[in-house]
């Protein structure tokens, strides 16, 4: 017979091995998980999707100057998207059926990019507080393609300023007052 200790010792190992997310996905599931790298010291700053035979197969993220690795399937032709100095992501919509179809970004800057093909069920990605950017990208996928997708919205990064600081001297008074 199995202690009750030993079983929730497997069971907490089994959830801390495992990933976790901590938002939404959006699609039907299933594959191996992935999850762009959590990056606190930059932004990202543009966008490469794979997209084959009707569905997404991949993304890759560029964050700061460096591309993070490409997560999903193999193969696909690239199309990629470089943001403006201060320009962010806000808002997604993503296109479903067995796999993702198609994706169109907004941006801060009021410009639109379309990947794919926006067919099948369509579900809309914000952040839920006024101000948030797109920080991350995580989901599942299969042998053809991203099965399931979710984003990470944050805050923007603060630039550090550059102006010098201020400094008050007190003046004298005039003498004879």
């Amino acid at each position: 017979m199995r202690r009750p200790e030993a079983m929730l010792l497997l069971l907490t190992l089994a959830l801390l091995g495992g990933p976790t997310w901590a938002g939404k996905m959006y699609g039907p599931g299933g594959g191996k998980y992935f999850t762009t790298t959590e990056d606190y010291d930059h932004e990202i700053t543009g966008l490469r999707v794979c997209v084959g035979l009707l569905l997404v197969k991949s993304v890759q993220v560029k964050l700061g100057d460096t591309w993070d690795v490409k997560q999903g399937a193999s193969g696909g032709n690239t199309q990629e998207v470089t943001l403006q100095p201060g320009e962010y992501i806000t808002k997604v919509f993503v296109a479903f059926q067995a796999f993702l179809r198609g994706m169109v970004l907004y941006t801060s800057k009021e410009r639109t990019f379309y990947f794919g093909k926006l067919d099948g069920q369509i579900f809309s990605a914000y952040p839920s507080q006024e101000g948030q950017v797109l920080v991350g990208i995580y989901g599942q996928y299969g042998l053809l393609g991203i099965k399931s997708i979710g984003f990470e919205w944050n805050y923007p990064l603060e630039e550090p300023t550059t102006e010098p600081p201020v400094t008050v001297t007190p003046s004298k008074a005039p003498s004879g007052l």
